[in-house]
């Protein structure tokens, strides 16, 4: 990717490499260990994709559209079910049927994600942003990516206030548990 690409170029970048990725997997006879190596890094590619959308799309999105505030919502729901499915398949051997079918289910998923991203929510978001905005959102996006560790840490931006996040250290299950849990941390 350039490095003076904008956020919504960058973010279309991503999504390009994530279907090759799929299909380069789709090619690979099922079970066959490199499957599950290349899955590793597109587990990795996606969670780092997820956390720059979270910090510099969805926070665009919530303050310039109309509509912000649900679309982001929508956005980050298919979010947290990608990261399950990313949990799910990161636990699971190569070798099984499991393997096989969470990995169908991240591919449809993430497609249909991205293909929703790019013909709605990019288009309007280029329509009330200045290309200087997207290019200074571009670079911090690549940092954020940069500096991420591929490990989900899911959390997105929300009216919840920071303090109150439950800490990244804890399993996923924890964390959705603490964050759904009025009182718990």
């Amino acid at each position: 990717m350039r490095r003076d690409a904008d956020l919504l170029e960058e973010l279309t970048a991503d999504h390009r490499a994530m279907l090759t990725h799929f299909s380069e997997m789709k090619g690979m006879p099922l079970g066959d260990p490199a499957r599950g190596e290349l899955a590793a890094v597109v587990i990795d590619q996606l969670v780092r994709h997820a956390v720059a959308e979270e910090r510099h799309l969805y926070p665009l999105a919530r303050e310039r559209l109309s509509d912000g505030p649900a679309v982001v919502e929508r956005e980050l729901a298919d979010h947290h079910g990608v990261e399950a499915l990313l949990e799910e398949l990161r636990l699971t051997g190569a070798g099984s049927n499991r393997f096989d079918r969470l990995l169908a289910r991240v591919i449809e998923e993430v497609t249909r994600h991205a293909g929703d991203e790019e013909a709605r929510l990019f288009p309007a978001l280029r329509a009330v942003t200045t290309p200087e905005e997207l290019r200074a959102l571009g670079d911090r996006a690549r940092e954020t990516k940069e500096r991420s560790d591929g490990r989900p840490r899911h959390q997105p931006p929300t009216a919840r206030p920071a303090d109150h996040l439950p800490p990244p250290e804890r399993s996923l299950t924890e964390r959705v548990r603490a964050f759904l849990t009025p009182g718990a941390s």
